[in-house]
């Protein structure tokens, strides 16, 4: 005997299928510290958006509340056919891999529409001091498409003796 298929069943199976490619999609890459007049060209891509070039800023110390103006611009181009929200975070390592500089940075409001570039400011604000000393990066690279499903954060339940 031959069992029917529910219409609804083979819905929701399609629909699971079209969103699972539009979950949010994270790369990191390591790179070489190398940057001319403050600027390095790099490739990092995910969801056919692209980090291309980062502009460092060794910045100064803001008094008196000592805060560091240091930064990095990070061009970030949506080659999508979609929105897509986007994250970036950059952190820099000296020699001896201690962490010297980090930072994230991304759409404060809305998405980067499909086909445009911007510049996503980093800001090294309170781990700047050793920047001088940088020897290498991490890029991370975090987009979602827009519309995609979002799942609502619920805390674990708590223990129970």
């Amino acid at each position: 005997m031959v069992a029917k298929r529910s219409p609804l069943l083979l819905s929701a199976l399609m629909a699971l299928v079209v969103a699972a490619p539009a979950s949010a999609q994270l790369v990191t890459k390591k790179f070489d510290w190398s940057p001319v007049n403050g600027i390095q060209k790099v490739d990092v891509q995910v969801n056919d958006v692209v980090v291309s070039q980062l502009k460092f800023d060794m910045g100064d110390t803001i008094a008196p509340i000592r805060v560091s103006s240091a930064k990095v611009s990070v061009r970030v181009d949506n080659n999508s056919e979609i929105d897509q929200e986007v994250g970036v975070a950059v952190a820099v390592f000296d020699g001896d891999g201690n962490l010297v500089a980090a930072g994230n940075g991304g759409n404060k409001v809305g998405e980067l529409n499909k086909g445009e570039r911007e510049e996503f400011t980093v800001r090294f604000s309170y781990v700047y001091r050793h920047l001088s000393s940088a020897r290498s990066f991490l890029v991370t690279l975090e987009t979602k498409p827009k519309g995609s499903s979002k799942k609502k954060w619920t805390p674990k339940p708590t223990p129970t003796s």
